[in-house]
């Protein structure tokens, strides 16, 4: 394909709002999460998955077995052959100018790996030359998010609301229940996050690559226009004349999420030593 590129994240670091921005701009593909299913599953990881190792912490996201919501373009539910979910992604995916976007997420990677090496022509790649083998010369734009302990607290709240998005309606079952302040959950996110952004700085020093650096309090938070235009001229396109980027969507940030980020750091400080921190596990 003449240009791809890649938006590689961690899990609430604004990475939406970025891809949302680059597919208002019309000449810069589609950037969705094409690859989020579980090889095993079919659909995207269970809130519970992303808890791994860690004790009970009595929120109940363990406690709902209904399966995670699967939208459409990236659910393998109903197709036998991996190689018809390519097939579709480059399809949904690539504007009418030739330019393919995907957003990519760190504990994503194994799964593609195990669902594309089913494929001959993909069989036995690594990450970074599977990469290349799917999508040519992609460029690469890494978003990264400073404030961990905001992150975290946004993902704890997803996971048990099972929202992603303001507007979201639940995907689980039952009636809601209101989300439930837990230092340990939102430590194991915190240490999840600082783990998976370890890997992609190992996976572009491993690559070689330089990607294009997105910080989303920096970037996409204080100035939308000049950061898209940075992502295009990395893709080597340009924004339609006299494009500006909308409004963002409604942030999802509230009181609730500013007393848990003030309590997590209350309680981490009395924690003292990491030491007695419940460590990460990798999904």
């Amino acid at each position: 394909m003449e240009h791809a590129y890649l938006v590689c994240a961690t899990q609430r670091s604004g990475s939406t709002l970025l891809c949302e921005l680059l597919r208002e701009t019309g000449v810069a593909g589609n950037p969705q999460e094409f690859f989020e299913a579980r090889a095993r599953t079919g659909v995207p990881p269970h809130p519970g998955d992303f808890l791994g190792a860690l004790p009970r912490t009595g929120a109940g996201i363990r406690d709902d077995p209904a399966p995670a919501y699967a939208p459409p373009y990236s659910s393998l539910q109903g197709i036998g052959d991996y190689r018809l979910h390519l097939q579709r992604t480059f399809r949904d995916g690539t504007t009418p100018n030739g330019v393919f976007g995907a957003k990519l997420m760190f504990n994503q990677l194994p799964e593609l790996r195990a669902l594309a090496g089913e494929l001959p022509e993909y069989a036995g790649l690594q990450d970074g030359p599977l990469l290349t083998a799917l999508f040519g010369a992609p460029a690469y734009v890494r978003v990264t998010r400073r404030d961990t302990a905001r992150q975290a607290v946004s993902m704890w709240r997803a996971l048990q609301t099972r929202r992603w998005r303001q507007g979201d309606g639940p995907h689980g079952r039952g009636a809601p229940v209101p989300p439930q302040y837990r230092f340990a959950g939102i430590d194991h996110l915190v240490r999840m996050f600082t783990e998976h952004e370890r890997g992609w700085d190992a996976f572009f020093a491993a690559l070689g690559v330089a990607p294009l650096r997105i910080v989303y309090e920096d970037d996409v938070e204080r100035d939308r226009d000049r950061t898209i235009a940075a992502v295009l001229a990395h893709i080597g396109v340009s924004a339609p004349p006299g494009w500006h980027a909308p409004e963002p969507v409604a942030r999802q940030a509230d009181a609730i999420s500013e007393q848990w980020v003030a309590a997590y750091h209350r309680d981490r400080a009395r924690r003292g030593p990491e030491s007695d921190a419940v460590p990460a596990a990798s999904i």
